[in-house]
């Protein structure tokens, strides 16, 4: 898994997270603690991947993400088999309709990512002439009609090569990893506000700037008194 991929992974695992706590509560009990529970899974798990570079349990990681997904289809086919609303449910649909998104992208690239993974530790590669005859002491290109002097000048070469193009190699990889980091950043920002604000928390949020202001008068209350 590249450092781009794991990236990824880790901004949408904080943003499920983030959803599902505050979805979780206003939710009812057993939601709450399910919800919560979850979110705090997926935060821990997200700022360990960011911080350690490497995906943490990624078989655990891809069953745990789908959870949230069924729970939510079980929520919802119960409340429209009974003529329940879904935010009378205690999931609001825009909320958790993002943190699915959310979770099924994290399991997709997640299984992607263990299928290579056992590819790669079963190659299927054919037993080469020296593996199959181990103690012939014969290696197949030794010996006075493979002469090892072109091969190893070949080597010094390719290495000599590969050092001279790292410098710029690692500077555009930098450059790479920046605009995947500014990409995550909005990407996953400008789907988990949206629904943040759709939650009960997000609904009795004071608005930024307003702290300490005094409230504005409700329609049909007066003002003050007039004199």
């Amino acid at each position: 898994m590249t450092p781009i991929s794991r990236l990824w992974l880790s901004f949408a695992a904080i943003g499920a997270g983030t959803i599902h706590l505050a979805v979780g509560a206003s939710a009812p009990v057993l939601l709450m603690i399910t919800l919560v529970g979850f979110g705090a899974a997926e935060l821990g798990w997200g700022a360990v991947t960011l911080v350690r570079g490497r995906a943490l349990a990624p078989g655990a990681a891809l069953f745990g993400a789908l959870i949230p997904v069924f729970v939510w289809g079980a929520v919802a086919t119960l409340g429209s088999g009974l003529g329940v609303p879904a935010a009378a449910t205690g999931l609001p649909l825009q909320p958790m309709a993002t943190t699915t998104l959310f979770d099924l992208f994290l399991a997709g690239s997640l299984a992607l990512a263990l299928r290579r993974t056992r590819r790669a530790a079963n190659p299927g590669t054919i037993p080469t002439t020296a593996e199959r005859v181990p103690n012939s002491g014969v290696q197949a290109g030794s010996g006075p009609n493979h002469p090892k002097s072109p091969r190893i000048g070949r080597q010094l070469l390719n290495s000599a090569q590969s050092s001279a193009g790292e410098a710029p190699g690692e500077a555009a990889g930098g450059w790479r990893f920046l605009a995947a980091l500014t990409l995550a950043a909005l990407v996953v920002s400008g789907l988990t506000t949206p629904a943040l604000a759709a939650t009960d928390a997000g609904a009795h949020a004071v608005p930024h700037g307003s702290h300490g202001l005094p409230a504005a008068p409700t329609p049909g209350t007066p003002a003050g008194h007039h004199h």
